[in-house]
């Protein structure tokens, strides 16, 4: 049987799990965009996205679309949902080049609870950064920072370079523990390039409406995936890998 870990990948070289995700996500926003009318993909929106309205909202007798149903798989079906084409391209090559590695590394069904876990982190979170009111949350933006957070604990042998070659082989490396992160100078160069670039990013975006909230999230979503990468982690050594 062939394995998503296999060095003989489909189309640019991407696990079938990372493509899974790219072709849903596209898709999902060629449909809204392109098939639904103005009510129709406001509707889908608010059925799918993470909004702690909706909980206020039904709660109070109120309906709201989806109904409690959608109370329970919304913190999850936001992450396919991006706004705008240029936050979606923007989104899909940032998980493509983490989380290729971190796919590689812990198989498609580890990925898949790993981005699970995540996504359901980042709206608890969300909802506390937000205070309630009638924010929603679309888009992977935490899913991919807390993919960046797992790929840091073992991509750190490479360097900067490991960051823009979608991992390489770095995905065999072993991982470093929590502690020793911090004594890594490696681990320091990406943690810093990585505060940097969303420092940029901020300053770049701040007429579009980006606020101190959502970096605090990205900041967030790091830490969420440093720390759970322990328990997704196979602990695979170089003898066992295929390949």
């Amino acid at each position: 049987m062939q394995s998503d870990n296999d060095n003989h990948q489909p189309m640019f070289n991407l696990p079938k799990v990372i493509l899974a995700f790219i072709l849903l996500s596209a898709g999902i926003f060629i449909g809204r965009t392109w098939y639904l009318g103005g009510d129709g993909a406001a509707t889908f929106l608010l059925t799918f996205c993470f909004t702690p309205m909706r909980y206020d909202y039904l709660a109070s007798g109120i309906g709201f679309p989806g109904g409690w149903l959608a109370g329970l798989w919304s913190p999850f079906t936001y992450v396919f949902l991006s706004p705008t084409l240029q936050s979606l391209i923007f989104d899909l090559l940032w998980l493509a080049a983490f989380g290729t590695a971190v796919a590689r590394r812990f198989g498609p069904w580890r990925f898949v609870g790993f981005t699970a876990v995540s996504a359901a982190a980042g709206a608890g979170l969300f909802w506390l950064l937000s205070g309630g009111g009638e924010q929603i949350l679309l888009g992977p933006n935490f899913v991919v920072a807390a993919l960046l957070g797992a790929a840091i604990r073992f991509i750190y042998a490479a360097g900067l370079s490991g960051i823009m070659t979608m991992g390489g082989d770095t995905w065999r490396q072993p991982a470093l523990g929590i502690v020793e992160m911090w004594s890594n100078v490696r681990v320091l160069q990406l943690l810093g390039f990585i505060f940097a670039a969303n420092a940029l990013f901020a300053i770049l975006y701040a007429s579009s409406g980006l606020d101190g909230r959502a970096l605090l999230q990205n900041a967030l979503g790091y830490i969420v995936g440093i720390l759970l990468f322990s328990l997704f982690d196979p602990r695979p050594t170089a003898a066992n890998r295929p390949g």
